[in-house]
């Protein structure tokens, strides 16, 4: 019992000491209440954030509804200066969903609405056409129109207003739209609001999951001396290079597996609005880079590690980073245009997730940003890439203490 008792208390203080050890106790409290916290201020930060008035067309085929909407919309306008909305009446007689789609493709209209002349009497339901799939501001702007159908309702009925609570549920049946097809949306609002997750989560594991594989099997040649064998036939930048080059390829291959089973696996299930060739060519346009980058920094940390403990304390502020995007991803999915949003598109690491979010929440993300977050990420990339190398000539035949972080730097520089 003695001998078990004394192998259990070298474990336990061999893992406790570990700088791993220590960070995860202090960071991922910190974590969880940044992302309590750092949520609400994040969303009080992005309130106060000016955006451009949002201009919708509305249809009131009754004549009745319109007066209520626009005192709707006043309410919302009056609570959020910075984020106003600006409705545009168009004469039954003159409404054409052709030209009304035209107008949101060439930027004239955020969307449209358009009221049935029998939804006050609930025989018919209203059309609602975005351009964009953002959850939040769809529930706000359909909780306007069903407000408006029901406050005409009660002056036709009589019916106390104070009784509104008890009346809110009344079903009043809104159809959605793309306002950049003018055609109805097949896809549910849960696949639509959880698609932007859904690309990143694939970005995140094809990524990150694959390039531990690289750590790993560095950790372990440089244990076992193998890569003393190795070297005997290569030079070590040529080694670093084809290890990462061929874990690049086994991340394409799983990324190229997975694509292409969810767009097939979206066309069967009419989802193909949202799994888009042109979404999938952007996740592999963000995948190649960020795999690059983060192939090379665990590249450089494995070759200066000799126990896979070690390099845990070395990847957790790597790992730390890397989970911004999970934290945040519903607020960026919902606010892709946000300056909070725009900046963290601009920090390499997580670079890839965060864009990926914005171009699957809005199709119209700014080509200047695409090709600028690409730009940055190439250049992180090379520099990576180069400073691996440094490292990685230095470290891949030390042994014994696992350097610090300011004899990583000084190896950068002067190796």
């Amino acid at each position: 019992m003695d001998k078990i008792t004394a192998v259990a208390r070298r474990e336990f203080l061999a893992t406790v000491r570990t700088k791993a050890f220590l960070l995860t106790v202090v960071m991922m409290p910190a974590i969880m209440l940044g992302a309590i916290y750092g949520t609400k201020w994040v969303q009080e930060l992005t309130r106060k954030e000016k955006l451009p008035t949002r201009h919708l067309a509305v249809v009131d085929q009754g004549g009745v509804v319109f007066t209520d909407l626009s005192r709707e919309f006043d309410n919302y306008n009056a609570d959020r200066a910075n984020q106003q909305f600006a409705l545009e009446r168009i004469p039954p007689a003159e409404a054409d969903t052709e030209k009304l789609t035209a107008r949101v493709q060439d930027g004239e209209l955020y969307g449209y609405m358009i009221v049935s002349a029998d939804a006050v009497a609930g025989e018919g339901g209203c059309v609602l056409a975005r351009k964009d799939n953002q959850l939040q501001t769809g529930q706000i702007l359909e909780a306007m129109i069903r407000n408006a159908v029901i406050a005409v309702r009660w002056r036709n009925e009589g019916i106390d207003p104070q009784r509104s609570a008890a009346l809110r549920d009344q079903a009043i049946p809104i159809t959605r739209w793309d306002a950049k097809t003018g055609e109805p949306v097949s896809s549910n609002e849960l696949a639509r609001a959880i698609t932007p997750f859904a690309f990143m989560f694939l970005l995140f594991m094809g990524t990150f999951g694959i390039s531990q594989g690289l750590l790993t099997t560095l950790i372990e040649e440089k244990s076992s001396r193998v890569v003393e064998v190795l070297l005997s036939a290569l030079s070590p930048t040529q080694l670093m290079a084809g290890k990462i080059l061929g874990t690049v390829l086994v991340g394409f291959l799983l990324i190229t597996v997975w694509g292409s089973v969810g767009f097939w696996s979206a066309q069967g299930l009419n989802l193909g609005d949202l799994v888009t060739g042109y979404r999938l060519l952007l996740a592999l346009l963000y995948f190649v880079p960020g795999f690059l980058l983060m192939a090379s920094l665990l590249a450089g940390i494995g070759a200066s590690c000799n126990e896979l403990k070690e390099a845990q304390s070395m990847v957790f502020p790597l790992s730390v980073i890397t989970i911004i995007p999970m934290i945040f991803w519903f607020y960026i999915a919902e606010h892709p245009a946000s300056l909070f949003s725009i900046v963290l598109s601009y920090i390499p690491p997580i670079t890839p997730f965060v864009m990926i979010l914005r171009v699957c929440a809005d199709p119209d993300t700014p080509l200047w940003q695409i090709v600028t977050t690409l730009a940055v990420l190439w250049v992180s990339v090379f520099l990576a890439i180069w400073a691996a190398g440094k490292v990685f000539r230095v470290g891949v035949l030390m042994y014994g203490k696992p350097p610090s972080l300011k004899e990583l730097v000084r190896w950068v520089w002067h190796s």
